[in-house]
């Protein structure tokens, strides 16, 4: 399955904010056999998210990603334009508007929020619950706002699903593991995706080159992906690899990563380059 992915945060255009949830994701797509053909990064604006959403569409992806917007404030405007964008109307979403109404009652019960009456802050509220009419509404036990999964069939007949996340790290985390989870699964299917980094004890990236055609020779049927990751030029630098995989069972995932690594660690000896550690990755 084809996916595509939406940012949308000025934040991330002016530099104020990395942006790391792109590629979280797209190991999550990854792992679940399917892969993200496009991505844009768009402001919070209408008419930058339509855009963004046309170029995506192009495409022709299964899933579209949106990631930010979610909040509410003025400017959290993702769901109400992707559902401009679509020809749906919004609407409160009782399954919505009871997640958002529970976690603030957590929150203020912890003392984490107050528990205000304010006008202003119960319609700010209320807004995060307003969906696309058919939307599920997605729990969220880490912020407020819900994640959105919207099954949509596009004018051509073809079939469109879009989930919106918020653009906080936690919350999407969370929400990508477990309430979007039977939702993917349904969609994508499953999968699972590893990756490890191994630090060698080499400072120059083209002494890794043999090496690294070497490793492709030799497990060319075993479904990795190897890259070095260069940084700089430096005595105290030590050059870094990225070992990746991904399929359907767990434990044919990690035997594989194991025999990648293990075969890396071998050509690099043969070639005088010690590993200096092997981190698996998140």
């Amino acid at each position: 399955m084809n996916v595509a992915l939406l940012i949308v945060g000025n934040e991330i255009l002016d530099g104020s904010t990395t942006d790391t949830n792109s590629g979280w994701v797209a190991r999550q797509i990854q792992g679940r056999g399917s892969q993200v053909v496009r991505t844009a990064v768009v402001p919070d604006d209408r008419a930058e998210i339509a855009a963004g959403l046309d170029f995506l569409l192009a495409a022709r992806p299964r899933l579209v990603v949106t990631l930010g917007g979610l909040g509410p404030t003025r400017d959290d405007l993702t769901v109400e334009a992707v559902a401009a964008h679509l020809g749906l109307p919004v609407e409160e979403n009782a399954a919505g508007a009871a997640i958002v109404a529970d976690r603030y009652a957590t929150l203020a019960a912890q003392g984490r929020v107050s528990d205000t009456t304010s006008p202003a802050a119960q319609e700010a509220r209320a807004k995060m619950a307003r969906l696309p009419v058919g939307a599920h509404a997605l729990d969220n036990q880490v912020g407020a706002a819900p994640g959105v999964w919207l099954d949509h069939t596009l004018p051509d007949g073809g079939a469109l699903s879009v989930l919106n996340l918020p653009g906080v790290p936690s919350e999407l985390k969370w929400i990508v593991t477990n309430a979007a989870g039977e939702h993917l699964q349904r969609v994508l299917g499953t999968g699972f995706f590893r990756s490890a980094t191994i630090v060698t004890s080499t400072n120059d990236e083209s002494e890794l080159s043999g090496t690294l055609a070497a490793f492709d020779a030799a497990h060319s049927g075993l479904d990795v992906y190897l890259k070095s990751r260069a940084k700089r030029f430096g005595p105290d630098v030590r050059m870094q690899a990225t070992i990746s995989t991904h399929g359907a069972y767990l434990d044919d995932v990690t035997a594989r990563i194991d025999e990648a690594i293990d075969g890396f660690r071998s050509l690099l000896a043969d070639a005088s380059i010690e590993v200096l550690s092997v981190d698996y990755d998140e």
